[in-house]
């Protein structure tokens, strides 16, 4: 199945430091073609990844995209005026280009999406109801407490 990934979970897998990179890595690598990166998101997560985890990370992630590791999701006019009403729609939480364009993405593909980001993704839904998440704010809390517990 695949799923749409947002930029916290890419953010995380390049970030050792990052609380849940052990989480995002495994994620990332078992996901592989079937993690769907829009865009927008591979923008932002450039920008995030060099600024927490240096430019050489940065470069490994750009470079397994464009060898094929995972799928690009290009933005189109439609998806991309679909963006753009979700962030007017629910301007009061400021979500920003990248995460409505993972939204719209998600919404005209009908795909889970994978996000760290749950204030943003619970605070909002699609045209159909509740974003699918392919993982929920209490997996995410485990798996963290369970490292916490293993360092």
């Amino acid at each position: 199945m695949k799923i749409l990934v947002d930029t916290t979970p890419v953010v995380a897998a390049a970030n050792k430091r990052d609380a849940a990179h052990e989480m995002a890595q495994t994620a990332m690598r078992k996901l592989r073609r079937n993690a769907v990166i829009p865009s927008p998101v591979l923008v932002e997560a450039d920008h995030l990844i060099r600024d927490r985890a240096g430019s050489a990370a940065a470069r490994n992630f750009l470079r397994a995209v464009a060898d094929g590791t995972h799928e690009v999701a290009y933005m189109t006019a439609r998806v991309l005026e679909r963006a753009v009403e979700l962030d007017a729609k629910y301007a009061d939480l400021n979500l920003g280009f990248a995460d409505a364009a993972v939204m719209a993405i998600a919404e005209r593909r009908r795909m889970p999406i994978l996000t760290f980001d749950f204030t943003d993704f619970r605070a909002t839904e699609s045209a159909e109801g509740p974003w699918r998440l392919a993982i929920d704010e209490n997996i995410l809390q485990r798996e963290l407490d369970r490292q916490r517990a293993n360092n």
